[in-house]
């Protein structure tokens, strides 16, 4: 961790508590339907055993998992904007949200909206476990106008009160993150070079300027070099890709490697930062969420780019130990890791 000492560390973890950071587009219900299949009796109309449901749970998903990581990681005001069903999936989610002390008052509620949920049903029974097929629930039509304005009115209100705002551009189609809403993101980054924007797009990293970017380094090659296969560029021509995506924005670039920890790119230099240790069986599930919402957390606290990705790097060492669930990282959990990582260089 020479990016990074304890000391310094502690400084940024604390600066979190001071800062305000928003999280505007897809939110989801995670949910998790556990059944007791010792109980189920097959079904006298169909040639089937019913799922018997005997335990739910539910969590933030997608970018409400960045958010809940904001909020674990102790940032002091968490803000999430975006447009969700007037459903119980969309109660739900304010309800988890709120209760882990995220604001949930600037989301735009809407009934011709359906609230994104991930139903995975657990199929239990016998001491053994395993996951049936998931049923999710998605929107089939793009956001209106008449929303795009009520979410953009909504980010506009809020962000001169914070330092950053992190865009969750995570859903294939028909999200909260349209043409539109993007171009006036896009725009808004470009007015305000005070704050800090950073994006997360799965499929369109390469349509944002004036932000950091947090693609993972498939969804660099992808919005760099479109007609490679990722799979066919080798790791030494991944530092040109990041520089490539920097050029274009202006700002830097986040290149995440899985196990092999982050390529980051500023100041016309790359850097490979190692991943923080880690302690298999891992589940590498929510690990860019938490990557993302520690990078932004260290930014806005006063990080340079190469203490922030190591710090990111941590966070997300400490939420792939977390099995079956989204998890988060806290301070506590992150200074432990980075204790664990010193350890293991004397």
């Amino acid at each position: 961790m020479h990016n990074l000492t304890r000391t310094r560390l502690e400084e940024l973890l604390a600066g979190c508590a001071r800062r305000s950071i928003g999280v505007i587009g897809d939110l989801a219900l995670d949910t998790y339907w556990y059944a007791d299949m010792t109980r189920a009796v097959l079904s006298r109309e169909t040639p089937h055993f019913p799922r018997p449901i005997v335990r739910e749970a539910y969590s933030p998903g997608a970018g409400a998992n960045v958010a809940d990581n904001l909020a674990a990681l102790g940032v002091g005001r968490v803000v999430v904007f975006s447009v969700l069903g007037d459903d119980w999936r969309g109660a739900l989610l304010r309800q988890v949200m709120a209760e882990r002390g995220i604001d949930v008052r600037q989301l735009v509620v809407a009934p011709e909206r359906f609230t994104s949920a991930y139903i995975k049903p657990i199929l239990t029974g016998y001491d053994s476990q395993q996951e049936d097929a998931r049923l999710d629930f998605e929107n089939v039509a793009p956001l209106a106008p008449a929303l795009e304005d009520a979410l953009l009115d909504k980010v506009q209100q809020q962000l001169p009160d914070l330092e950053a705002l992190l865009v969750a551009d995570q859903f294939e189609a028909n999200g909260s993150i349209s043409d539109r809403v993007r171009e006036s993101l896009n725009a808004l980054a470009s007015a305000h070079p005070d704050k800090f924007f950073l994006v997360d797009s799965r499929l369109r990293i390469g349509q944002y300027t004036t932000m950091f970017l947090k693609p993972n380094w498939t969804e660099a090659v992808a919005a760099v070099m479109p007609d490679r296969d990722p799979r066919s560029v080798p790791n030494e021509a991944l530092p040109d890709v990041a520089a490539a995506l920097s050029t274009r924005t202006g700002r830097p670039v986040f290149l995440t490697l899985a196990e092999e920890g982050a390529l980051v790119y500023a100041d016309g230099q790359a850097r490979r930062i190692p991943a923080g240790p880690t302690r298999p069986p891992l589940d590498p599930v929510g690990a860019g969420d938490t990557f993302i919402a520690a990078l932004a957390g260290a930014l806005s606290a006063g990080a340079n780019p190469w203490e922030a990705g190591t710090l990111a790097n941590l966070a997300a060492s400490v939420t792939v130990e977390k099995l079956n669930q989204t998890g988060t990282a806290t301070p506590e959990e992150i200074l432990a890791r980075f204790d664990l990582a010193e350890s293991k260089t004397d």
